[in-house]
């Protein structure tokens, strides 16, 4: 049986795990210690060299990279356009989402967990809202005509776009002002899996916070 090496903490991991979920496909699920290193383990590294999550192993078969995993476990699903232009569509997405995207963990979500400073993690949150402002504006419009991120049919877009967004709740992100967007994730409970994913999340969080005395 396939296995997924990740961490639920992992924006790319949940994604992974929620279209597990969602699709009902065979695959094992091992939960690495980010933590504690689990992911420079000499085991580890030993299979999956760039020592990072997800990673994924099908027999004698090991890579990493999510968007390379999903498309290997959606191989064959109806969420996966097999037209050319949907096609196309969805490698203009994969672009823009390394480019654009993940930019809402890179420059907002890295700094809940490793900035220490209660000022300058304020100010670096600050700092990551408004250089995502633009985006955010795009795909608000976006939405005010599509349900969902290639129009009105769930794709292996959502899988990815869906766990970078709704993680802003961790900074009380103000949805108010992208009415559509927060309509969008609305859209999504109603999708196998996506409200165990967010669960997972939260619990994960729940386990990282320091103990009380």
């Amino acid at each position: 049986m396939p296995i997924l090496h990740g961490h639920p903490i992992s924006q790319p991991c949940r994604s992974i795990q929620w279209f597990i979920d969602y699709s009902g496909v065979e695959c094992e699920v091992k939960i690495v210690d980010l933590m504690s290193g689990g992911h420079k383990a000499p085991e580890f590294i030993a299979k999956f060299p760039n020592a990072q999550v997800p990673a994924f192993e099908d027999g004698d078969l090991c890579f990493g990279e999510s968007i390379a995993i999903l498309q290997y476990l959606a191989d064959g699903n109806d969420i996966v356009p097999t037209d050319k232009k949907g096609k196309a569509r969805l490698q203009e997405y994969f672009g823009r989402h390394l480019s654009q995207v993940r930019k809402f963990s890179t420059e907002i979500i890295r700094h809940v967990f490793f900035e220490k400073d209660a000022d300058e993690k304020k100010k670096k949150i600050a700092a990551g809202i408004e250089s995502t402002k633009a985006m955010m504006d795009s795909f608000e419009a976006h939405f005010e005509k599509n349900k969902f991120v290639l129009g009105d049919t769930l794709s292996l877009a959502d899988f990815m776009f869906a766990p970078e967004v709704d993680q802003l709740s961790l900074v009380e992100y103000d949805f108010n002002t992208y009415k559509n967007v927060g309509a969008y994730i609305e859209r999504l409970k109603e999708v196998k899996g996506y409200t165990k994913m967010r669960e997972t999340m939260a619990e994960a969080l729940k386990a990282m916070a320091p103990k009380k005395e």
